[in-house]
Formats: C-alpha cells, structure tokens, sequence
C-alpha cells in the first residue's frame, strides 16, 4: 500500500514540478508526510464550513 501511494503522490510532485526523493528511498516518510497535510486540508476545510456559516447567520 505504502509502494502505491508513493506512487500516486509522486505523480502529483511530478505534475506540479516539485522534486521528489527518489524511488524506493525512504517511501514511508514520503507517504505519511502527504497523508499528513491531505489530513490538515481536510481538517482546515471542515472547520470552515462549520464556522462560516455559524459567523454568517449569527443574530
């Protein structure tokens, strides 16, 4: 799963020009490091939507 991911995430450097470490070099840190900040994304866009519309239709 590990060797999966990795691959998919260096697509994502590959697409976006950024570098990545080389394959089979430490893959576990690589793939967790991303499922860390897709983890703090998904954590900051489901506090906006809770707070948002908590500040917005506040009387």
């Amino acid at each position: 799963m590990i060797q999966f991911l990795a691959k998919i995430f260096r697509g994502f450097h590959f697409m976006f020009g950024i570098s990545a470490p080389p394959p089979g070099q430490n893959e576990r840190t690589f793939v967790f490091a991303w499922l860390g900040i897709l983890a703090c994304l998904i954590a900051f866009g489901m506090i906006l939507f809770y707070v948002i519309p908590l500040l917005y239709f506040r009387k």
